[in-house]
């Protein structure tokens, strides 16, 4: 990540996004407006090139579709989990590396729902400025900066006004597969300590067979190697060290048939998202 700009996959997954809302996507139902407003630059410049191929020849794209079938239907497991949690009761929702994820300005759920953004600061300072044409749908949205190196996201969100004592929803996207596996645990301990009962946490994470050779090549160019890969029996086991049950496990295949959808097939085995309530 440079500094005062969001990392390069953070910007990629919003420029997926943002493409998939032009409807390059087989995923049903999907939608974000907010992401072509978070892109930085040259992102929304390769955006503005991608939106003109798709109003000329949209049979162009087809590769680009399967990018923005695996993040559409990625995005729409995570938002289904959200609801399910909201439909539970929790009304406090906490986005980790929080990027350039929009829901706090989109999720029409969200109205009674205090939503707390934990990314670093120069980060957010960037996102805050970008975010400022958008309307907040959340009930309200407090930006928790936090650098992971320093400072501590216990004391952080204690700053912010978490209450650890009301059910919590935690969003924990595109971020695993970066942490080692002590910081893995570290923020889940964390996690654990201010989750009432009935809190839930969402957690993307990837397996050993999570990417294609020029993903990974281009990730170590952009020096945001993946370097920590997990099974769903492992992830279970860290969860459930920590107190938390699996209520779900799902991959993209099952993303795909839930939402009637195209699997994108070249990540088949890769990524995932885990639902677990304490």
């Amino acid at each position: 990540m440079k500094e005062g700009k969001p990392s390069q996959t953070a910007s990629m997954v919003a420029y997926f996004r943002a493409v998939a809302h032009l409807g390059v996507t087989s995923a049903k139902g999907f939608q974000d407006p907010t992401a072509e407003h978070l892109l930085p630059t040259p992102w929304a410049q390769l955006f503005r090139l991608t939106q003109r191929r798709a109003r000329k020849a949209p049979q162009s794209l087809a590769n680009a579709r399967r990018g923005t079938d695996l993040l559409a239907l990625r995005t729409l497991t995570i938002d289904a989990h959200v609801r399910d949690a909201l439909a539970q009761g929790a009304r406090q929702l906490v986005i980790l590396g929080a990027g350039l994820d929009g829901r706090a300005y989109r999720l029409r759920e969200l109205s009674d729902v205090r939503v707390f953004e934990v990314d670093h600061p120069a980060t957010q300072a960037w996102k805050q400025r970008r975010a400022s044409v958008l309307p907040v749908m959340a009930k309200s949205l407090a930006f928790v900066p936090v650098d992971f190196e320093r400072d501590s996201l216990d004391a952080a969100l204690t700053r912010a006004g978490h209450d650890s004592s009301a059910p919590t929803v935690w969003i924990w996207e595109g971020v695993v597969m970066y942490l080692t596996t002590e910081a893995l645990r570290t923020t889940l301990r964390v996690l654990t300590a201010r989750s009432a009962p009935g809190s839930t946490a969402i957690i993307q994470y990837n397996t050993h067979r999570s990417m294609p050779g020029p993903l990974s090549l281009l990730l170590r160019i952009w020096r945001e190697p993946q370097i920590s890969m997990h099974t769903p029996e492992v992830m279970a086991a860290e969860l459930g060290a920590v107190g938390f049950h699996v209520i779900a496990d799902s991959g993209i295949d099952d993303w795909a048939r839930r939402f009637d959808a195209t699997s994108p097939g070249h990540m088949r085995q890769g990524s995932r998202v885990v639902a677990a309530r304490k």
